[in-house]
C-alpha cells in the first residue's frame, strides 16, 4: 500500500487540478459524499437514536464535514447539527461556498462560542471530526484544543475525516491533544503518521476511500513510503517445492553467543533453522561443545574455521551475544574484504560498528537496531528517534550505508529515502530474546 506524506498529498491535489482537470470542489464533494456513505453504514444506529454533530473547522477539512452533513441530511438522517470552530475570517473559500449550500438545504448550523453549544456536541450520540485535517503543523491552542478535548470526552463514536486533528500525520506525533478516533476516513492514500508512533491508537478502524484522484497522480507523487502487510508478505515469501532438498535452501552462518550469553545465539540459530534454512552453521569466539549440545540440529564451530568463508554460504547472521570487542569488529571487516553481500547484523555487531568506525558498511547488508542502538550510530537521544521514526531511518541508512530496520512500534525499514512500515507485531515482543529471533529469520530468509 502506498501512503502519501502531507506534501505528497498536497502535490496529489494540484496535479489533479492542473494535469487530469478534477477540481478541488468536485474532490471535496466526493469526499464528503462518500464518507457520508461510510458512515451511514458502519454507525446507523447512533445516527437513528439521537443527535449526530458533524465539527467543522475553518479549512477544507471542514469543507469536506460540509459536504458529508448535506448528504446525511439528503439521505433522511434529519438530527444533523454542524458546529463551526474557528474564525470567520479564516474560512476557506471552498469551506464558504460549501456552508452556503448547507445552510440552502436545511442543515441546522451552529457556532461553537458559548457552553450551551459546547453542551450539543457532548450530548451527541455520534461526532464527526473535520476540524484540523491533515495540514497540522503546530500545537493546538483556544477553541481548537477545546474542541479536540471536547471530543474525546464523548463517550460515543468519533470518526475523523482524513486524519485525527491533532497527529502530525507525517511522523504520527501529537504536540497537544488529538482525537483518539474510533475511524479514520483516509482520502485517496492512508498517511505515514496512521502506524507509528501516537498514530495507530488515535486512528482507530482506519477506510481509505477512492475520491476521484487519478492512478497516475497517486503513483507519480507516492514513492517513498508504503506499508507492508500480510498480503505483501504472502507474495515475498519463497515457495518450497515438494521435490527439493536442504541444498534448495541456502546456508546461513549465525555467529553468534559467549560464555553467560548463550541464549542469544541459541534463539538467532534456532530461528534460522525454523525458518527454513537448509543448512545452518552457529559459530562463535568460544568453545563449542555447550553449543552442540543445546541444538544438535546446526552445526557448531570456531570463527577461526576457513570454512565459514566457503562460496556454499548463502548469509550471515552476525551479533546476538556476540561481545562488543576487536576480534567481533576483525570478523566483520572481514565479510566486507570478502565482498559478502547477505549479511545482517545486530546488537553486539552494531555497537562494535560505531565504537570501531567500522561505516559505511556495503548497501546489501542489512542493520537490525531498537532505538537505543540507533541513538549510538546517530549521537542523539532515542526519545529524539521516536518523533521521527522515518527520518532516524533516514538518517541511519546515509550514515551506515546499509538498509535499516528499525525494530519498535511499528518497525520501519528504510534505505536513502524509501521506507516500509511493518504492519504487524504488538507488545508481546517487548521481552528479552525477541531481537536475536529476527536476526535469525532475516539470515535465513
Amino acid at each position: 500500500m502506498r501512503l502519501a506524506t502531507v506534501e505528497q498529498s498536497r502535490k496529489i491535489d494540484q496535479l489533479s487540478k492542473d494535469i487530469y482537470g478534477v477540481s478541488g470542489e468536485i474532490l471535496m464533494e466526493a469526499a464528503g459524499a462518500l464518507a457520508a456513505r461510510e458512515v451511514d453504514l458502519s454507525y446507523f444506529p447512533e445516527l437513528s437514536r439521537g443527535v449526530a454533530t458533524v465539527v467543522c473547522g475553518p479549512g477544507n477539512n471542514g469543507g469536506d464535514g460540509l459536504v458529508l452533513a448535506r448528504h446525511m441530511h439528503s439521505a433522511g438522517h434529519r438530527d444533523i447539527v454542524v458546529a463551526l470552530v474557528g474564525e470567520e475570517d479564516a474560512r476557506s473559500s471552498l469551506f464558504q461556498l460549501q456552508l452556503e449550500r448547507a445552510t440552502a438545504h436545511g442543515l441546522k448550523v451552529i457556532e461553537l462560542q458559548d457552553e450551551e453549544a459546547w453542551e450539543l456536541v457532548k450530548k451527541s450520540t455520534l461526532v464527526i471530526d473535520a476540524v484540523l485535517g491533515v495540514g497540522l503543523n503546530r500545537k493546538l491552542e483556544g477553541d481548537f484544543l477545546r474542541a479536540v478535548e471536547v471530543m474525546n470526552s464523548v463517550r460515543v463514536p468519533v470518526v475523523s475525516l482524513d486524519c485525527p486533528s491533532g497527529l502530525d500525520c507525517d511522523r504520527g506525533v501529537a504536540e497537544s491533544s488529538v482525537v483518539q478516533a474510533t475511524m479514520t476516513l483516509s482520502f485517496g492514500l492512508a498517511k505515514p503518521g496512521f502506524f507509528v508512533a501516537q498514530g495507530p491508537q488515535n486512528v482507530g478502524v482506519l477506510r481509505v476511500l477512492p475520491i476521484g484522484y487519478s492512478y497516475g497522480s497517486l503513483r507519480n507523487s507516492a514513492t517513498t513510503h508504503f506499508l507492508f502487510n500480510e498480503k505483501l508478505a504472502k507474495r515475498y515469501l519463497p515457495v518450497r517445492k515438494d521435490q527439493s532438498h536442504k541444498a534448495d535452501y541456502g546456508h546461513v552462518v549465525v555467529v553468534a553467543g559467549r560464555e553467560g550469553m548463550w541464549g542469544a545465539g541459541l534463539l538467532a540459530a534456532q530461528s534460522a533453522f525454523r525458518m527454513g534454512a537448509g543448512y545452518v552453521t552457529w559459530a562463535n569466539f568460544d568453545n563449542t561443545t555447550q553449543m552442540a549440545a543445546s541444538l544438535p540440529e546446526v552445526i557448531t564451530t570456531q570463527i577461526e574455521n576457513d570454512s565459514l568463508w566457503s562460496e556454499k554460504i548463502t548469509a550471515y547472521a552476525v551479533g546476538p551475544g556476540l561481545g562488543v570487542n576487536e576480534q567481533t569488529a576483525e570478523f566483520i571487516e572481514t565479510l566486507k574484504l570478502k565482498k559478502k553481500p547477505t549479511v545482517v547484523l545486530d546488537a553486539d555487531a552494531i555497537t562494535t560498528c560505531v565504537q570501531f568506525n567500522l561505516f559505511p558498511l556495503p548497501e546489501s547488508w542489512v542493520l537490525t537496531p531498537h532505538a537505543g542502538e540507533l541513538s549510538r550510530i546517530l549521537k542523539i537521544d532515542s526519545k529524539e528517534i521516536e518523533k521521527n521514526r522515518f527520518e532516524a531511518v533516514k538518517k541511519a541508512s546515509e550514515v551506515t550505508g546499509t538498509h535499516v530496520l528499525l525494530k519498535g512500534f511499528r518497525s520501519v525499514l528504510g534505505h536513502k529515502d524509501r521506507f516500509m512500515v511493518i504492519n504487524a507485531g504488538n507488545s508481546a515482543l517487548a521481552k528479552a530474546g525477541t531481537g536475536d529471533v529476527l536476526t535469525g529469520m532475516i539470515g535465513a530468509l
